[in-house]
């Protein structure tokens, strides 16, 4: 996430406005909507602007056995323990009720404009496909920084009563202001090479038909174009499970664990891609803790970097 530190939290008027709908969202009626209303919102905030702190709420949400499954195939997730949903999956239901959130009247910003940099959650134990599930997307912070505009949601599952699964989604939208100077960066050092994935060319339109994100820059190259990608891109989320469904094969992390990363470059589809990690002791706690990164297999750019534990 942005570590710069010009950063100005935008604050959040309280009492939380709750907002409880019925069912997902449609994705084609918000994809229309976000167009409809693009040109009328910015890309910036002012400086006292109050933004109301809202929570969109859907309960007895039952999860898809039958997309689950084909979510496994598509991210490469083992066939073992089937009845169990995978942690990155948990994510999913979240983008139609995001979808919503952003194009609401109480969002301020451009929805068009909006770019995935950071996803974590945390499982606090495994969780069935037979499960009902209550769901709450909360809008949790916007701070300005000297590039732009950092927004952060909250995302729960609940189940009869209990948090079992909880994610942080935050996004990133350019503002056209004058940029500073950066401070140098820092050496790059490469994880050990473990693994070979490919991206092919349909990954995009796959993950959408198991996800229900069918961002228009994922599925094909001429829809791409119209919005400054050479090629279409993969999912950032695509990405990330396909990373975790390798390391639940060598680590078992089916169970309650929790999973930080922040997205780099885009994958411009069809692409090779290095996995490597390496597991280590947090100098505090002790605990294993896996860090991973996901780069290009020919250039070794970075796609994607995080770490991840079991919960004790």
């Amino acid at each position: 996430m942005e570590n710069n530190k010009s950063i100005q939290q935008i604050a959040l008027a309280v009492p939380e406005t709750i907002v409880e709908i019925k069912k997902c969202p449609s994705m084609g009626f918000i994809f229309f909507k976000a167009f409809l209303i693009s040109p009328f919102r910015s890309n910036l905030i002012k400086d006292k602007a109050i933004i109301k702190k809202t929570r969109i709420v859907l309960k007895n949400y039952l999860p898809d056995k039958e997309r689950i499954k084909n979510y496994r195939t598509v991210c490469g997730f083992s066939k073992n323990k089937s009845d169990i949903i995978p942690i990155s999956y948990l994510q999913t239901p979240f983008i139609g009720l995001l979808g919503k959130f952003i194009t609401s009247s109480f969002f301020p910003i451009n929805p068009l404009g909006l770019i995935h940099i950071f996803q974590s959650f945390e499982q606090k134990r495994p969780v069935s496909f037979d499960e009902i599930l209550d769901l709450a997307c909360t809008l949790d912070h916007i701070k300005k920084t000297d590039k732009g505009i950092e927004t952060g949601f909250t995302l729960e599952v609940m189940s009869q009563g209990k948090l079992v699964w909880k994610g942080i989604s935050v996004f990133f939208t350019r503002s056209h202001v004058r940029k500073k100077k950066t401070a140098e960066k820092k050496e790059d050092i490469f994880l050990e090479k473990k693994e070979t994935i490919l991206a092919p060319s349909n990954t995009g339109r796959k993950y959408a038909s198991v996800s229900g994100d069918y961002n228009p820059h994922h599925l094909y190259s001429v829809f791409a174009k119209l919005f400054g990608f050479k090629r279409a891109i993969a999912h950032g989320m695509w990405s990330l499970a396909r990373v975790i469904a390798s390391l639940d094969k060598t680590f078992g992390i089916h169970d309650s664990a929790t999973v930080e990363a922040s997205f780099k470059l885009p994958i411009f589809m069809p692409a090779a891609m290095s996995l490597g990690y390496e597991c280590q002791n947090d100098p505090q706690s002790q605990q294993p803790i896996v860090n991973f990164e996901l780069r290009d297999k020919q250039k070794g750019l970075p796609h994607l970097k995080g770490k991840l534990w079991k919960n004790k």
